[in-house]
């Protein structure tokens, strides 16, 4: 029986010490990599969000109207303003340049600048726009229509340069 009262101390001497031995560690705080009490974080990625972009995502023909008393045409088209950048754009400008006659002659503008409405990230403002020209500009012959959002550059723009439509061509005699 000595023996195992021998044996029985000593195993019971060990587990106590395994156990004290963890309490201790236990205590020890665990803190991360860095400076000691001041955890090191991972340092997060941050993107700057890049600013509005304004295109003319479309431009519809929808009529032209001559004013004999004032010498003027009167154009409608329904545009659609797109903001492909991932900020609200402020409110703007849109103008109307022409052509005379089609594929000949140098773009000018057309008329008073019409308004486009703040657009958010994403969204399309479409809307009927009006402009008037003069009888001498477009001359009755057909003739290159096409036209620029943010004519006053009052958006910051991520791509300043894509603000033109496409040009359609217009006809006064046919309309």
């Amino acid at each position: 029986m000595g023996q195992k009262n021998k044996l029985m101390k000593y195993f019971t001497s060990i587990l106590g010490l395994l156990f004290l031995t963890s309490q201790a560690n236990a205590q020890i705080p665990q803190v991360p990599s860095g400076t000691p009490g001041q955890p090191q974080l991972p340092t997060p990625e941050l993107k700057p969000l890049q600013p509005a972009d304004l295109t003319v995502s479309g431009i519809t023909f929808v009529s032209i109207v001559h004013n004999t008393d004032t010498k003027t045409y009167l154009v409608k088209v329904i545009v659609a303003t797109r903001n492909t950048g991932e900020l609200k754009s402020v409110k703007t400008r849109l103008q109307a340049f022409t052509k005379t006659p089609s594929g000949a002659g140098s773009w000018t503008v057309m008329g008073e600048a019409g308004n486009v409405n703040a657009i958010d990230p994403g969204r399309t403002y479409s809307a009927v726009y009006s402009f008037k020209g003069s009888s001498l500009t477009i001359g009755g012959v057909p003739f290159d229509f096409r036209v620029r959002t943010d004519s006053g550059n009052f958006v910051t723009e991520s791509d300043e340069i894509n603000n033109y439509s496409s040009a359609i061509i217009i006809n006064p005699r046919r309309h």
